[in-house]
């Protein structure tokens, strides 16, 4: 216990305090699968390469199920081609959660926390007749945090798992996929055991003479009875299924909804990307789809770094459209950057983690305090081979001559211009030239070129028309680049 004690006070004093309401600075890495799905190293081994990067918050996103079928209709659910590769549904929820909380009781001083990357949706284009068959959707990728009950896990609505979609009995289920096969099989039945031409023998023995085109009719009967009877199986519709072509954003809300009823957290993973390859005698294809963030809603964010910065994060861009909507109350709920790995079995983690994080505000070190900045929006994504060395001290509102203040995430009610202050610096020392943006409501307000360590002083006493208004971060440089969450400001 004092050991663990030793190391969270050395690791805390190596933190910046100078944030609103003393928050710490506490790196966190995430988007990384394991060998327990489709990943090169184990849960274990991903851990230790943490820790010796100094990291001490980890999110192990595993693939949940990756398992793609195509099937030739009418009986597609027996005539079909399945092809499977390693995810956390095989490898098996339970076992994986226990092996994940013996890893975390070894590691106190970290926070672990398991996760999934999910495609909730795929859909088949074309024919495997006519050579043109592609599997369209698949890296559409969200990633789902805070779902730690394998029954949660188990009923995940996504493409593949039944269990997650499987809707109520109706009576079309029961006519149409029961009642029907078995009408047919005991009209088989009846073909089988109706007699034909009875007549009486010399001993006045009744023969019974039984037609064999009727009963051939009976075992074909019987046969595709039992054929529908096994491929109908269980006699339920299916929320949806690969078959029915573009579903728009109904999937994927439909996956949103449901960790939000448990509780969880999703992110859209790499909106910018697009993804075409042909695998056999299949083409796949998942076209950029950073206007679904757009289309969504109620989901807790994405994924700026890695894909999700060139229509997304830019200045102006989708981000902006998004965070403006929940200005005017089109939106519940703000969206929010985080930086993810895109880490499985290529390259090195070491270099991975190197160049790729994002930095928690935490008012205090556990599981609970790190999955509230996630919610709330308490942190910014860094990315280049020097982000692991900056530091953002300082990026509050302050309403002048006041003692009101807030910081990333936050949310400022004021009567008076606000002051915006930002302080930033590596933390070897290093004098280097950064351009800095600041940000409101999807415009560059203010642009400046500075030498780090900085500081930055910028009172807006341009009035806004809207209500509720928003200034946010973007800073680059060489071997960096930032994004910050917006700080949101309500005009009382």
């Amino acid at each position: 216990m004092k050991k663990f004690i030793l190391i969270l006070l050395t690791y805390l004093c190596l933190c910046n305090f100078a944030l609103a309401e003393e928050l710490m600075q506490v790196p966190l890495v995430m988007h990384i699968a394991s060998s327990a799905s489709d990943g090169r190293y184990s849960v274990a081994d991903i851990v230790r390469i943490a820790r010796e990067n100094n990291i001490r918050v980890v999110i192990i996103n595993e693939r949940d199920l990756m398992r793609w079928e195509y099937g030739i209709w009418p009986l597609r659910n027996i005539i079909k081609k399945t092809v499977e590769y390693p995810s956390l549904f095989q490898y098996g929820l339970k076992r994986y959660l226990k092996e994940f909380e013996d890893i975390q009781r070894k590691n106190p001083d970290m926070v672990l926390i398991p996760g999934l990357e999910s495609a909730p949706y795929y859909y088949w284009q074309g024919s495997i007749f006519k050579n043109n068959l592609s599997l369209r959707n698949w890296h559409k990728h969200i990633l789902v945090i805070g779902l730690e009950n394998a029954g949660a896990i188990r009923n995940m609505p996504v493409i593949g798992n039944p269990q997650g979609l499987i809707m109520p009995w109706t009576f079309k289920g029961v006519f149409f996929y029961l009642f029907f096969p078995v009408a047919l099989i005991v009209l088989g039945a009846f073909c089988l055991y109706k007699k034909n031409c009875p007549y009486p023998d010399r001993q006045r023995q009744h023969l019974v003479l039984f037609s064999c085109k009727i009963r051939t009719c009976g075992i074909f009967f019987i046969a595709i009875g039992i054929l529908f009877l096994a491929n109908n199986y269980p006699f339920r519709d299916y929320k949806f299924d690969q078959y029915q072509g573009d579903l728009g954003i109904l999937p994927y809300q439909n996956l949103i909804d449901y960790v939000n009823r448990n509780h969880g957290l999703t992110f859209w993973a790499h909106p910018d990307i697009d993804n075409f390859q042909r695998t056999s005698r299949v083409m796949i294809e998942t076209p950029e789809h950073s206007n679904d963030l757009l289309l969504s809603r109620g989901y807790t964010g994405f994924l700026v770094f890695y894909e999700g910065y060139k229509r997304v994060g830019i200045p102006g861009g989708i981000w902006d459209e998004v965070l403006g909507e929940y200005c005017k109350g089109k939106r519940k709920t703000p969206a929010w950057a985080i930086a993810g790995l895109s880490f499985d079995n290529r390259g090195k983690l070491g270099e991975y983690i190197a160049d790729c994080r994002t930095m928690l505000l935490l008012p205090g070190f556990n599981k609970s305090e790190v999955l509230n900045a996630l919610r709330q929006g308490r942190m910014y994504a860094l990315r280049g081979k020097d982000s692991s060395q900056f530091i953002l001290d300082k990026f509050i509102v302050r309403a002048i001559n006041t003692n009101s203040i807030e910081t990333i995430g936050g949310e400022l009610k004021l009567k008076v211009p606000p002051q915006i202050e930002i302080s930033g610096r590596f933390l070897n020392g290093q004098t280097r030239y950064l351009t800095v943006k600041l940000i409101k409501n999807g415009f560059v307000i203010k642009t400046y070129d500075v030498v780090t360590p900085f500081d930055i002083f910028y009172l807006d006493d341009n009035p806004h028309k809207e209500k509720k208004s928003y200034y946010r971060l973007d800073i680059q440089g060489d071997g960096l680049m930032l994004v910050s969450n917006p700080i949101f400001v309500d005009r009382e």
